[in-house]
């Protein structure tokens, strides 16, 4: 009867050790410092703490994030807020789990870099040129279009390009392109290589708080690890309060999960972090992409947001 009293012990001991085992994801980001809280959350150890074991993977743009997720190569996803928007319209079951970074006035996180030399000293000087952005139809590229149409230009008359931010340094010094939209750390890396000139921080045009980076996951894996939301926003929050109080370590942090030199990101501004999303930040970019007639109608806030 001891002998059997020991064996249960030792299996209910085993059993419970097996439930606590994190829960393993891999997370897909791109080369931007919006993403900066998992890169943090990685390395201090936050997702650890809550029971999450990340790996961290480089994706070329955005546009490739929502395939990985859906099939199950990503389980969770780095997304700006045209992408959840139109993976939901088009039917497939993504949720926000937590947000990553918002655009301010006070610290825009775009901006319109054109080429040097390029000759583009107003919106109209756009039209017919080359435009790059990291994914078409993703955060940079929408609002870009956005802003001509504000200014009377035409979105379709400019000829828009889908560059890597990686590569857009090299292409737009090929004289390849004559502008492109993109974030730090790499406008600054362009003005300071002589490359490019900032033409405008366009993003600081639109509201203030609008929704710029979040992170997705499907219903299915969310399903199956039904904790895993909860422990993700919560390492996500102290993430930020890190990054908050050690910025100078949070950008040598940034600088080599984003395939810098050490050292580069220092100085350079970091993105406005935030892990709330409202039903009115969501329905904002639904209502900006349905002007634009990528989608058919609005999206319900309700299929997006967690409960």
């Amino acid at each position: 009867m001891k002998r059997f009293a020991i064996g249960l012990a030792v299996f209910l001991l085993w059993g419970s050790v097996a439930d606590a085992r994190p829960i393993k994801a891999t997370l897909g980001y791109t080369a931007v410092v919006d993403w900066l809280g998992a890169f943090v959350a990685k390395d201090d150890g936050f997702f650890a703490k809550n029971g999450l074991d990340v790996t961290l993977k480089l994706m070329p743009n955005g546009a490739v994030i929502p395939p990985g997720l859906l099939s199950d190569s990503l389980q969770i996803g780095g997304v700006t807020g045209p992408f959840i928007i139109q993976t939901t319209a088009a039917g497939f079951p993504l949720k926000i789990v937590s947000g990553a970074s918002v655009a301010t006035k006070q610290n825009p996180n775009g901006w319109i870099v054109t080429r040097t030399g390029s000759g583009i000293r107003t919106a109209a000087d756009f039209k017919g040129r080359r435009v790059a952005a990291g994914a078409l139809g993703g955060y940079y590229n929408v609002l870009f279009r956005e802003w001509l149409k504000k200014r009377g230009v035409d979105p379709n008359s400019v000829h828009f390009v889908e560059v890597s931010f990686g590569q857009i340094s090299d292409v737009m010094k090929a004289g390849q392109i004559d502008a492109a939209t993109i974030g730090q750390p790499f406008v600054d890396r362009m003005v300071a290589a002589g490359i490019g000139k900032k033409f405008s921080a366009y993003t600081s045009d639109f509201p203030n708080g609008l929704l710029s980076n979040l992170y997705v996951a499907t219903q299915s894996w969310l399903s199956k690890n039904p904790a895993a939301a909860h422990d993700f926003k919560t390492a996500m929050e102290e993430s930020d309060k890190a990054i908050a109080s050690n910025p100078a370590v949070a950008r040598t942090i940034a600088a080599r999960y984003l395939k810098l030199p050490t050292g580069a990101m220092k100085g350079l501004p970091l993105a406005n972090y935030k892990t709330s999303v409202t039903s009115a930040q969501v329905m904002e970019w639904s209502q900006l992409m349905l002007s634009q007639k990528q989608i058919d109608k609005n999206v319900d806030p309700s299929k997006v947001l967690l409960h």
